[in-house]
């Protein structure tokens, strides 16, 4: 799989003219991928804007075969930031259960991505990694939006925080080497080369490209990261 930038509108964000905003700013950007809501009005709004691969977020199997039947290319279970924010830190076994829920509901109409939760000991994970790829996803994703305390504390991160986190769920994961493995989490133009170096197939571009000010800025950062993501490849050729 050649490597590739994923553009992302937000899980939670579920405004239909501002997704189709974003749409039409990663279409200009030439990026491979969106990723949106599993919200079917954002699936199709986007569907008509953007022409690379669409992803379609959710925290349900429901909800996320509705997106595919929409015009979603890839449904992805996660990320999990807004359970988070709610103080509802996801199990391993819960995902386990959403992606078999969720390959079930999609009877194979469409890949699936799956978040592994980045608060998760990296045993758990690689253990994570393994079920997976035996139950028939496609790829994960990688996130370093929390760190759980001992004492079931929240520990807030700074961006830089965030994304040394999922960079480094991102190599040992990859390092496995039994699913296509894509970070995202703090990930901007000014790491995408570090992320890529990880061994990972994508980069997911969040909040450093949707919660710019402008237009023009957004265009500039997702420009960055494709032009970040061609020089690497041409370096490690």
């Amino acid at each position: 799989m050649r490597p590739f930038v994923k553009a992302i509108a937000g899980i939670a964000n579920q405004n239909v003219e501002n997704v189709a905003l974003l749409a039409q700013i990663a279409e200009l950007a030439g990026v491979q991928a969106l990723d949106v809501s599993a919200n079917v009005a954002c699936v199709k709004v986007a569907r008509h804007a953007f022409h690379g691969q669409l992803f379609a977020s959710a925290v349900s199997a429901e909800d996320l075969r509705l997106a595919v039947e929409a015009g979603a290319d890839v449904a992805e279970l996660g990320n999990f930031d807004d359970m988070y924010a709610h103080g509802d830190f996801i199990t391993a076994a819960e995902v386990m259960t959403l992606a078999q829920e969720t390959l079930l509901a999609l009877a194979g109409k469409a890949p699936l991505c799956v978040t592994i939760p980045g608060h998760l000991s990296r045993d758990t994970q690689v253990e994570m990694l393994h079920a997976l790829a035996d139950m028939g996803v496609a790829m994960v994703q990688t996130e370093g939006a929390i760190r759980l305390l001992n004492d079931e504390k929240v520990q807030l991160l700074s961006v830089e925080e965030k994304a040394a986190m999922s960079l480094e769920n991102a190599r040992f994961l990859a390092e496995v080497g039994r699913l296509p493995v894509m970070v995202a989490s703090g990930i901007s133009s000014n790491n995408t080369a570090d992320a890529l170096q990880t061994g990972t197939v994508a980069v997911g571009i969040g909040s450093s490209f949707n919660k710019l000010a402008s237009e023009e800025a957004m265009l500039a950062e997702l420009l960055a990261c494709q032009a970040s993501l061609q020089n690497t490849l041409q370096a490690i050729a």
